[in-house]
């Protein structure tokens, strides 16, 4: 059974455009959902929102090191821009990975 790996990315939208660019590009070069090797054992699902700062996170599965606050907390940032994307094309992407991660409980929970 392959693994779920949710990964968020936030982009500090006060950079310039050609900065932003620069750093899409390299996250679409670089990023793991291309990378044929992990693909075998991973679906990789990767998160972009914008942001006042820019980060890289992997917010499932959850590291032991990571405290629940900060989950909660970037879980939280996480559905608050959703609420207020004007566009609304986040809240597919979520839903899905909230379905994901339910069906993935129930199965290891069977």
């Amino acid at each position: 059974m392959k693994e779920l790996i949710i990964i968020v990315y936030k982009i500090d939208q006060s950079l310039s455009a050609s900065v932003v660019d620069h750093i899409l590009d390299n996250i679409r070069a670089l990023g793991l959902s291309d990378d044929e090797e992990i693909k075998e054992n991973y679906i990789i699902k990767e998160i972009y929102i914008p942001s006042d700062e820019t980060d890289v996170k992997v917010i499932y599965p959850v590291p032991k090191y990571s405290t629940s606050p900060e989950i909660n907390e970037l879980v939280s940032e996480i559905t608050e821009k959703i609420k207020n994307d004007p566009t609304n094309q986040l809240k597919p992407h979520w839903d899905k990975i909230v379905r994901e991660l339910k069906l993935r409980k129930i199965n290891d929970s069977q």
